[in-house]
């Protein structure tokens, strides 16, 4: 087991999530974890029960009972947490708590039915390991591992894995299919190695956006790419970059189209130029600006590098570690001075992001701060209703700090910023600060999670 003194509290930033709705306990054997994720973000909770082997068991009466029991001491409200009969009933899983079971004292192979039904792609396993138990390797197929505590002789570890999509290949003859009817006879489609280009002429405004081809293809209803309707709603044309996984653009065949399209005039033909992404994909619009001096460049949570010698303390998106970051399009703190206007948005509490946003130094860059709204806040911002307005003003280069803090001040209302407010307080060491948050809340509408808080205050 891992050592009585170990701080739970050290996983929550480590498993770098905005939002959690759903954890299943394995064999309840993470209690004090639930309970922290429950106060965090007011999740459900189940408990699944496994054999040895992996099979669905009913849980002995007074393991459940004192599981029960131990959450409802720790403050969790018992009408969201579920005892799972089934574990195969195909149920996804936000996070995933696998401790002192399977990689420990049980084949780690055991495990697989379940995480193959449970995991979704931006599912976190967080996973207890033990020396020489060929978690590791197993745990590779699902994603990228992040340990917290190497595991020793004498001393299990722990790790978080980050689950990715399991499909070998994304769905690409769909996008094709579907890419081609949208180019129609006067755009393109360029389908490469690991990326493609769609053009779809319009207007004189370009909008260039990169997206990941899993997430727009089974993640979104309409099965387009980053921005789409938005941009065709403004007439504006568009060139997505979509890529086959999590590779951050950083194949020769991106760098190389790229330079094709500069070199042929084909940014030149437009009035203006706009590179428009979101954390991957706002790395990528920072970096590839460089294609089309002058542009404007509009980059929600972007990284600036991941190349770790430049930046050691990143230590998410593993499984890209291995790519190649130089060239003219690698350092996008660099790659964008070339840009007119950079438009970062960040979230200062998000302290990698905070990190990444500090490297863009030049004289054409405007920070926008989102406070408490996460790494994915143009996913908070879609929600709130105010993305399209916000980038519609940064696009044709009319954002003022005076419209964007307007805009921003709706917020105030936005549950996933209350929550975050409230937590940063009790963080801080401000439980008053907390109470009046809950209590204004309460006071426009009956919250289960701000009720709880209060009562626990």
């Amino acid at each position: 087991m891992l050592s009585n003194d170990f701080d739970y509290n050290t996983v929550l930033p480590e498993l770098d999530v905005d939002d959690i709705q759903s954890v299943a306990d394995i064999n309840g054997q993470a209690p004090e974890l639930c309970i922290l994720l429950h106060h965090r973000f007011g999740c459900r909770i189940d408990l699944i029960s496994l054999d040895r082997k992996g099979r669905p068991r009913t849980p002995e009466a007074s393991e459940r009972q004192a599981w029960l029991a131990r959450l409802e001491q720790g403050g969790v409200d018992l009408e969201t947490v579920q005892v799972t009969e089934n574990a195969g009933t195909g149920r996804q899983y936000d996070v995933i708590l696998a401790l002192n079971g399977f990689g420990v004292g049980r084949k780690i192979q055991n495990i697989k039915p379940v995480l193959d039904t449970a995991l979704h792609p931006l599912s976190r396993l967080v996973i207890e390991i033990r020396k020489g138990s060929g978690s590791y390797p197993f745990l590779k197929a699902y994603g990228s591992c992040n340990t917290l505590l190497p595991p020793e002789v004498e001393r299990n570890g722990l790790a978080i894995l980050s689950a990715e999509p399991q499909e070998e290949q994304p769905p690409s003859a769909e996008w094709s299919r579907t890419a081609r009817q949208l180019a129609g006879q006067q755009g393109f489609f360029d389908e490469l190695e690991e990326h493609s280009f769609l053009y779809v002429p319009r207007g004189d405004t370009l909008v260039v956006t990169f997206d990941n081809l899993d997430i727009a293809m089974t993640k979104r209803d309409d099965r387009r790419p980053w921005g789409f309707s938005f941009i065709e709603a403004q007439g504006w044309s568009m060139l997505g970059v979509m890529a086959n996984g999590w590779t951050w653009f950083r194949h020769q065949e991106v760098s190389r189209k790229f330079e094709e399209l500069r070199d042929s005039g084909f940014f030149a033909q437009f009035s203006r130029v706009v590179f428009y992404g979101a954390s991957m994909g706002g790395y990528a619009a920072a970096a590839f600006a460089a294609a089309a001096p002058g542009s404007t460049v509009f980059a929600i949570s972007p990284q600036s590098t991941l190349d770790k010698s430049i930046v050691p303390w990143e230590m998410r998106y593993k499984k890209v570690w291995n790519r190649d970051f130089s060239g003219p399009f690698g350092d996008a703190a660099q790659a964008s001075r070339g840009a007119g206007d950079v438009h970062i948005m960040f979230d200062p509490y998000v302290v990698p992001d905070a990190a990444h946003a500090a490297r863009f130094t030049g004289a054409n860059v405007t920070f926008w701060r989102c406070p408490l709204l996460g790494h994915r806040l143009g996913s908070s911002l879609q929600q709130m209703g105010v993305l399209q307005e916000i980038a519609c003003s940064a696009i044709a280069g009319n954002l003022t700090p005076h419209g964007f803090h307007r805009l921003l001040r709706q917020r105030h209302s936005f549950p996933r910023f209350q929550r975050e407010l409230a937590n940063l307080a009790l963080d801080r060491g401000h439980p008053g600060l907390a109470k009046r948050v809950c209590a204004y809340i309460l006071r426009q509408r009956d919250d289960r999670f701000f009720r709880r808080m209060q009562e626990r205050l």
